[in-house]
């Protein structure tokens, strides 16, 4: 009997130095997982380079001048209308998924009509490509507004910017974003990065956000709100109407620096 007890006894402590190193196994696997979630500090610096490095936003004529007339309580009324926001939505988010979206080529038909070719979206000869963003919403300024707590965003990129770096920059990342209404792109229920995508930017674990896409024109467009405590007070000041016309045929702003 004696034998048998240390033969079980032996088969126990066996099984559970296994159970042990597996929990140890399972834990480390977990800790890898969890310092994979997110973007590296290196991956993040590509990230703001590959943004800054895009087509500049700089020579269109733009109906905002700041940032802060992207925020819910700034409005555009149109010749006596009333007040509509510039954009869809400014958010704050956090994301968990990056994915590939589309890819294209446009060229200019015989007509001046553009024609326009869906490619693979590893193909090199793509003029411009997207990747699209899943987004758990945390704060979208706006009280009034029934934002669904999590949207896809969809980010336009042009054909020189390798869009692995996007993809690997904005994993895990928190983010601060100006939306367009979704169905300008596709998919067409995603909301896409305003400016043709300059306006979206990683949040540092101080709250602080820079916005790469703008280029040159960062600082005056940020105008100080380079904080999500800074974005947050600036959506409480009081509303703003800014009027505008159109009379004319056209509209122009006289009142931006």
């Amino acid at each position: 009997m004696r034998k048998l007890y240390l033969i079980l006894a032996s088969v126990v402590a066996v099984a559970g130095l296994v159970v042990g190193v597996a929990a140890v196994h399972a834990l480390r696997s977990s800790d890898v997982a969890e310092s994979q979630s997110r973007a590296s500090v290196i991956d993040t610096e590509r990230l703001n380079v590959a943004l800054a490095s895009q087509g500049s936003v700089g020579d269109a004529q733009l109906l905002d001048c700041t940032l802060s007339e992207t925020l819910p309580n700034f409005t555009v009324a149109w010749d006596g209308g009333p007040g509509e926001r510039i954009f869809g939505a400014t958010i704050d988010g956090k994301v968990h998924r990056v994915r590939p979206g589309s890819s294209y080529r446009d060229s200019v038909g015989g007509d001046d009509t553009v024609e326009r070719e869906n490619l693979a979206f590893e193909d090199k000869t793509a003029n411009w490509r997207t990747v699209v963003l899943s987004v758990e919403v945390l704060n979208d300024f706006d009280p009034k507004a029934d934002m669904p707590s999590e949207i896809e965003i969809v980010l336009w990129l042009d054909g020189a910017t390798d869009p692995e770096v996007v993809l690997k920059g904005f994993q895990g990342q928190r983010i601060f974003a100006v939306l367009e209404d979704p169905g300008r792109l596709e998919p067409s229920s995603a909301y896409p990065v305003a400016r043709n995508g300059a306006l979206i930017g990683v949040v540092s674990d101080d709250g602080s956000l820079s916005l790469p896409g703008l280029d040159v024109y960062e600082n005056v467009y940020m105008d100080g709100l380079t904080t999500l405590s800074a974005i947050e007070a600036a959506a409480e000041a009081p509303p703003t109407v800014l009027p505008l016309s159109t009379e004319k045929g056209y509209w122009e702003r006289t009142d931006c620096s």
